[in-house]
């Protein structure tokens, strides 16, 4: 009886403590199809398509219209909020399985025309192998390709939807496409997000709501050899402005707020200046750290530095946080076990400083899985953004294997 018992317990542990497999099949598939992935890179890559490039976003948007219905999908073009340059891309899939899930990804770079001649695509060897460089080409366009080279590894058992939307005003804040963001993620049983991954590979645990803060200081112009007793000086109002709120930043992992631009109507050296905006960046991770710091700023600049010159200050929001809810752990918690079968590690890592359009679709009240585009870096860099080839076909497998285990 002792031994039946001894060995029960061994059989028990051994199955325990067993590493789990991948998938053979799909593995090999995944393997087969990455090659492919490197020719789609180099295609959308020599597309540009900085935010607001129209001639570039519609080639770009054709380009993807072919692809997805080259695919089986139902293939449509959903206009985005006046004033946003380019169509969304919608494609649809109808299936036999229970789940219904949408994928997202942007087409829009950071990089305007021109930038591509400058920094083309290349692929260079490395000592963790070959690496891919372009403008955009991690942020988002690894993310696209991903998306189209995942989509012949699935079949209709396993999923009951299958939606995909690539925007083209991510970089802008996704202004024109958010809410339509929001509207789609509605009833999905998953969204999974194409942004890149960092290196190494992460999972991560939100992103950071984006929000433009803007300061428009009035003064009077007068001579500045002449007259500057008569004048106002906006423009060192300005600067007593950014000097009292310089620590509303909080620093890596909070509350980050920086000026980053400054301008006026017109700019003479011998005038006085009558007029200055400074508009600056500023990430939070709740909405309520939004109002705390409009309080905060509106208490900072209740005096103004320079007699009568006039301060106005706004805070808008842009893009709103994405909070990882139990639900969204759990994906994160599954997409870590899909990788440990290939013998890779993905850590969680704290929120992010960047916005994505994650937070958008989490507005919907569904799971949202972040950061499932390529490994790279140097985003937005123009000469120096890279992904890495050698993760393909796990970044593959991962999108595929998460797909069937939530749409089966």
């Amino acid at each position: 009886m002792k031994s039946l018992i001894a060995v029960a317990c061994a059989l028990l542990a051994t199955t325990a403590w067993a590493a789990p497999k991948p998938d053979a099949a799909l593995l090999k598939a995944a393997t087969a199809e990455a090659p492919a992935v490197t020719g789609t890179l180099k295609s959308l890559v020599e597309i540009e398509t900085g935010s607001g490039d129209a001639e570039g976003l519609e080639t770009l948007g054709r380009y993807l219209e072919s692809r997805f219905a080259q695919g089986g999908g139902s293939v449509s073009r959903v206009k985005p909020v006046a004033g946003t340059v380019g169509d969304i891309i919608v494609a649809r899939w109808k299936g036999s399985g229970r789940g219904k899930l949408l994928l997202i990804a942007h087409m829009d770079t950071v990089y305007q025309k021109g930038a591509l001649a400058k920094a083309p695509f290349k692929l260079v060897d490395s000592p963790n192998g070959q690496i891919a460089y372009g403008p955009g080409i991690a942020d988002d366009k690894g993310g696209v390709a991903l998306i189209l080279h995942t989509l012949p590894l699935l079949s209709q058992r396993d999923y009951a939807e299958l939606t995909v939307l690539i925007n083209t005003d991510e970089e802008r804040g996704s202004v024109g496409s958010g809410p339509i963001i929001t509207d789609m993620a509605k009833g999905m049983t998953a969204v999974l997000s194409f942004e890149p991954t960092a290196l190494p590979e992460v999972m991560i645990n939100g992103t950071s709501g984006t929000n433009t803060v803007t300061v428009t200081i009035t003064g009077k112009s007068a001579h500045a050899g002449g007259a500057q007793e008569s004048g106002i000086n906006a423009l060192v109002e300005a600067a007593h402005v950014i000097e009292v709120t310089k620590d509303l930043d909080r620093g890596p992992g909070k509350r980050r707020f920086n000026w980053t631009v400054v301008s006026q109507d017109r700019g003479v050296r011998n005038i006085i200046p009558n007029n200055v905006t400074l508009i600056g960046d500023l990430r939070t991770s709740t909405m309520a750290e939004v109002d705390q710091f409009r309080a905060e700023l509106t208490e900072r600049l209740t005096a103004p530095g320079v007699a009568g010159a006039k301060v106005v200050a706004e805070v808008k929001v842009n893009r709103p946080p994405f909070d990882v809810t139990p639900a969204s752990a759990a994906l994160i918690t599954e997409a870590q076990a899909i990788y440990a079968t290939l013998g890779r590690q993905l850590p969680l890592m704290p929120r992010t400083g960047g916005g994505t359009d994650a937070g958008y679709a989490a507005i919907a009240g569904v799971p949202v899985l972040e950061f499932l585009g390529l490994p790279g870096a140097g985003y937005h860099t123009t000469d120096a953004e890279y992904v890495i080839l050698e993760s393909v076909p796990s970044r593959l497998y991962l999108a595929a294997r998460l797909i069937r285990k939530l749409g089966r």
